[in-house]
């Protein structure tokens, strides 16, 4: 009897396992309902951030799109430099497509266009781009002048060289350029004071370390650490004093046999030649001889002054 008394019949304890068993299905199709509803959420909360696109999302993406970005770029310069202009098209495109900005890939775009025949919208894109805010409208600017300049627009490409002077763009190519454009077209004191300028950039030993920290307002554009102090460098405008320690005498030495600015010496020469002053023309066209023993066309100008001074 008290073994009877304390044990649960076979029937109920079925009952109440079977209840058991319900209430656990109910509680884990209740958590299963929670975490629908929870993915659900956070699936339409990361939607409506993305459609908001706010200003914290932008700034944690914008490591990985820029890099992305740049691969893109990078590999589309490779394409280039081996002339495989339908790619590297495409590669630029890419670049874009995740970053529109990308001022290097926008350029090199219109670039690539160019090289391929297709002049007209290489300038239509560096054209539109100038409507934009941009820090690199130099750049921009100058290889405008370049696709223009090919295109037979000389008076327009001189109109966008002149707007590359004083940027980011190495400043020798571009009074360069302005100087054999107005030497073309026979205005000799413009091409005089361009390649004087020219000449001034090329002999400066400081010339070299400022437009290298230029280059890298570009490429550290996005670093707090970094472009801080290449700012600050540049507004010291350094001069050859402060490079110094730097071994300057290798930089002078360089100059010393540097065939460009033999080649301005003797762009000079001619140009003095023009004008008539030959005493200053020859000097120019022995200075490119010094750099450049070789140079052909310094030494033919030189023989024909040196001819006519014994005519006289």
């Amino acid at each position: 009897m008290l073994f009877s008394f304390f044990t649960t019949p076979a029937e109920q304890r079925r009952k109440d396992s079977k209840r058991q068993r319900k209430e656990l299905l109910s509680i884990k199709q209740t958590i299963f309902t929670w975490v629908l509803l929870l993915i659900w959420i956070i699936l339409v909360s990361f939607a409506a951030i993305s459609t908001l696109d706010p200003k914290w999302l932008q700034e944690l993406a914008r490591p990985g799109i820029k890099a992305e970005s740049g691969s893109y770029k990078d590999y589309g310069d490779n394409l280039l430099r081996e002339r495989n202009y339908r790619m590297a098209i495409v590669q630029y495109q890419y670049a874009l497509e995740i970053k529109p900005d990308n001022m290097g890939a926008l350029v090199n775009l219109a670039i690539t266009y160019g090289q391929a025949g297709n002049i007209q919208r290489g300038v239509k894109i560096l054209k539109d781009a100038l409507q934009k805010d941009t820090g690199r409208r130099g750049t921009i600017s100058y290889n405008l002048g370049e696709l223009l300049e090919k295109q037979g627009n000389i008076v327009e490409a001189n109109q966008y060289y002149e707007e590359a002077l004083n940027s980011e763009v190495e400043q020798d190519l571009v009074c360069r350029k302005l100087g054999t454009l107005y030497l073309d077209s026979r205005q000799y004191e413009k091409a005089r004071v361009a390649f004087e300028k020219t000449l001034a950039v090329q002999n400066d030993p400081a010339y070299l370390y400022q437009n290298m920290l230029t280059r890298s307002l570009t490429i550290y554009q996005d670093d707090t650490v970094n472009l801080p102090i290449i700012e600050e460098l540049l507004a010291r405008n350094i001069s050859a004093e402060d490079l110094a320690p730097y071994d300057v005498e290798i930089i002078r030495q360089i100059q010393r046999n540097n065939p460009e600015i033999a080649k301005t010496h003797n762009h000079l020469g001619l140009i003095y030649s023009i004008q008539g002053d030959i005493t200053r023309a020859i000097e120019h066209f022995q200075q490119s001889l010094q750099i450049w023993p070789g140079n052909i066309d310094a030494q033919r100008n030189l023989q024909v002054l040196q001819r006519l001074q014994g005519e006289e």
